[in-house]
C-alpha cells in the first residue's frame, strides 16, 4: 500500500514532468506553424524554405545518437536537459539576429542539435520514472500538447497583431521556461545494467522494422508541415483560423495522450503504429483534393492518429524491447530513424509543392502506407503481448 508521503511526491512529480512537456512545447507551437511565415517574411522562396526546415533535420541526425549515449553513459539525463535547452535559448537568440539565408541555415542547423534531441531524452526520462511506477507517460505528454495548442491559438494572434518578423522571439519567450523546468527535475539514479528484453535475430529485425515504420508514417507529415500553413494563408485564411486548425489537430492529439496508457496496454506499439498510417492515408488524400473548411476541421482530427497514435507507438515501443540503462539510446535511436525520414521528405516538399501544389499530398499518402505495411511486417517478427511494456 502507497503511503500518504509518497503519493504526495509522486503527484509533485508528474507535475514537474507535465511542467517540463508543457514548456518545451509552448516554443515548437510557435516555431512548426509559424516558422515558415517567418522565413518567407526573411525573402526566402519556396525551395529555401524547403531547404532551411530540413536542414535541422540533417544536423539533428549527428547529435541525437551521440547525446543518448552521453546521457547513458554520464546516467545524469536531467542534467544533461537542462544544458540543452539553455544551448538551445542561446540559438534563438543567434536566429533573431540572422540576416541572411545562409545564417539562417547555419543557426538553425546548429540549434537543432540541443533542441529536437532533448524531446527525445525527456521521453527517455520519463518512460524511466514511468517505469518505476513514479508517474504515467502519456499523462505527462498531454501537457505538452496542450501547451502547443495554447501556443498556436496565441500565436496566431500575436503573429497578426505583431507580423511574422516577430516569431523567433516568441519560440525563445517559451524556449526560457523549459530552461526553469528542466532545473526543477529531479534527479534520476544511473540505469541498472539487464540483459536486453529482446532474444533472437528475428525480434531485433522486428524492432527495426518497427522503428523505421514509425519514422515513414511521421514523415508523411513533412508536406503537411511545410506548406499547410502557407498554403491556407494564400487561400485567405487570417491567422488566427490558421491557428484554430492546428490547435483542433492538437486538442485531438491531446485525448490521444490523455488516455494512451489505456490504448497502448489494449492494443500494443505495432498496432498504433499500424493504425497511425492508414489514417495518414485518408487524411492527406483528402488534404490533396484542396477540401473547403468545413471539411479541414474533422480532417485535422485524425491528428489523434496520424501522429499521436505513431508516437505513442513507438515510445512504448521502446520501453518494451530495451533494457533501462540503454534506455537514452533507445529513445534516441528512434529519434533519428525519424529524422532521417524527415530530412528527406522535407527537402522534397518543396520541389514537390513548386511542381504539383496541394496534390504533393498524394505522395504523404504513398509514404505512409508504406509505414503502415512496415508495422505489420515487425508485428509479425516481434510480437507483444497486452498488458507488457513500461
Amino acid at each position: 500500500m502507497i503511503g500518504p508521503a509518497r503519493r504526495v511526491a509522486a503527484g509533485g512529480l508528474q507535475l514537474r514532468l507535465g511542467a517540463a512537456y508543457a514548456t518545451y512545447f509552448l516554443a515548437l507551437g510557435i516555431q512548426l506553424p509559424y516558422l515558415p511565415l517567418w522565413l518567407q517574411h526573411q525573402g526566402l522562396g519556396p525551395e529555401a524554405i524547403g531547404v532551411a526546415l530540413a536542414v535541422p533535420m540533417v544536423t539533428r541526425l549527428v547529435a541525437t545518437p551521440v547525446l543518448g549515449l552521453l546521457s547513458d553513459r554520464l546516467g545524469r539525463p536531467k542534467a544533461l536537459l537542462a544544458v540543452l535547452s539553455v544551448l538551445t535559448a542561446a540559438g534563438m537568440v543567434a536566429l533573431a539576429a540572422s540576416g541572411s539565408a545562409f545564417a539562417i541555415f547555419v543557426v538553425l542547423g546548429l540549434m537543432a542539435m540541443s533542441w529536437y534531441p532533448g524531446l527525445s531524452l525527456l521521453d527517455s526520462y520519463t518512460s524511466r520514472q514511468a517505469r518505476a511506477g513514479r508517474g504515467d507517460y502519456g499523462r505527462a505528454r498531454q501537457w505538452g500538447s496542450g501547451s502547443f495548442l495554447v501556443a498556436n491559438l496565441i500565436g496566431g494572434w500575436l503573429v497578426g497583431a505583431t507580423g511574422a518578423g516577430a516569431v523567433v522571439l516568441l519560440m525563445l519567450a517559451g524556449q526560457l521556461t523549459h530552461v526553469g523546468a528542466t532545473l526543477a527535475l529531479p534527479e534520476l539514479p544511473r540505469g541498472a545494467r539487464q540483459p536486453s528484453p529482446l532474444s533472437g535475430r528475428a525480434a531485433r529485425l522486428g524492432l527495426l522494422a518497427g522503428i523505421l515504420a514509425a519514422a515513414l508514417v511521421q514523415a508523411s507529415h513533412a508536406q503537411f508541415y511545410a506548406f499547410a500553413s502557407v498554403h491556407w494563408a494564400q487561400q485567405g485564411y487570417a491567422l488566427g483560423t490558421i491557428g484554430l486548425l492546428w490547435a483542433v489537430g492538437v486538442a485531438a492529439e491531446m485525448v490521444m495522450f490523455r488516455f494512451g496508457s489505456r490504448v497502448v496496454v489494449r492494443f500494443g506499439p505495432h498496432l498504433l503504429i499500424v493504425a497511425g498510417g492508414l489514417v495518414a492515408v485518408v487524411r492527406f488524400a483528402a488534404l490533396a483534393a484542396d477540401p473547403p473548411f468545413a471539411l479541414l476541421l474533422p480532417l485535422q482530427l485524425l491528428h489523434a492518429f496520424t501522429f499521436g497514435a505513431t508516437y505513442l507507438g513507438t515510445v512504448e515501443l521502446i520501453a518494451r524491447s530495451v533494457s533501462e540503462h540503454r534506455a537514452g539510446a533507445g529513445q534516441t535511436a528512434a529519434a533519428w530513424t525519424g529524422g532521417v525520414a524527415m530530412a528527406g521528405a522535407n527537402i522534397a516538399s518543396g520541389r514537390l509543392w513548386e511542381a504539383f501544389g496541394p496534390h504533393a499530398f498524394l505522395v504523404s499518402c504513398g509514404i505512409a502506407a508504406a509505414g503502415a505495411l512496415l508495422a505489420v511486417a515487425a508485428m509479425r517478427l516481434q510480437p507483444h503481448r497486452s498488458a507488457s511494456g513500461g
